[in-house]
């Protein structure tokens, strides 16, 4: 079954790599590792959540909460150095499977990634950049865009509560746009960072953002400007 999907896997790499780009290859590869995952990524939530449970029952509520920090972390692709006690052995057997799971997947993406460097793309200062941040997403095992951030959201400083400033689209082609309350829109470009749960928004040669989901919400690191924005999705 395993060499079927990688077999599928690859063909289809090669059915596409007249027509890709490094944001197809990225995309891809996020739809297809999180299909692959989705099994063990429920064992491991199923498991985890019984150590939790077991934390709470015996009145260790810092632990249950590092626990759950770690799991989401864990889930995300994220490495966890210090793994909380009781999921020491849990965690290194995910990590076996978690890396089983997705090898044809990047070994397909790769291949996509390869086409495209010996190809017309090879030219284009940017496409080789954008290539070798897929590439580095990749081999991070990061999940980035399991996050929808093909949404609305109004922009808020210093805390969430605080009444909004402005609104910021993030569209599936990769436009972006940021409007503030008094002023003009800005436009720019979105794409996922090299890091999980994040993107990179472009207004330059205005904003450069790091737009981070977290345990707290959604959270903007502007370059150029307030460092601390919060992002709140409009229903």
């Amino acid at each position: 079954m395993k060499h079927l999907l990688h077999t599928a896997l690859l063909l289809a790499s090669f059915a596409s790599a007249l027509a890709d780009t490094p944001a197809k290859i990225a995309e891809d590869y996020r739809k297809q590792a999180a299909s692959a995952l989705a099994k063990v990524n429920g064992m491991l939530e199923k498991a985890s959540t019984t150590l939790i449970s077991q934390l709470v029952q015996q009145g260790a509520t810092a632990d249950a909460e590092q626990l759950t920090t770690q799991l989401k972390a864990k889930l995300a692709g994220e490495p966890v150095p210090t793994p909380h006690a009781s999921a020491t052995l849990l965690f290194a057997q995910y990590d076996q499977a978690r890396t089983k799971a997705l090898e044809p997947v990047q070994k397909a993406s790769f291949a996509r990634i390869d086409s495209m460097l010996k190809g017309a793309g090879a030219s284009k200062l940017e496409t080789v950049t954008e290539l070798g941040k897929v590439r580095a997403e990749i081999e991070a095992g990061y999940l980035a865009a399991a996050f929808d951030w093909k949404k609305t959201w109004t922009l808020h400083y210093r805390t969430k509560d605080s009444p909004p400033s402005g609104k910021a689209v993030f569209n599936a082609d990769g436009s972006a746009s940021y409007t503030p309350n008094v002023g003009s829109k800005t436009l720019g470009k979105w794409k996922p960072a090299n890091q999980a749960n994040s993107i990179q928004v472009d207004f330059l040669p205005i904003d450069e953002w790091l737009v981070t989901s977290t345990e707290t919400g959604v959270q903007v690191h502007n370059k150029n400007g307030p460092s601390l924005i919060f992002l709140v999705p409009m229903e």
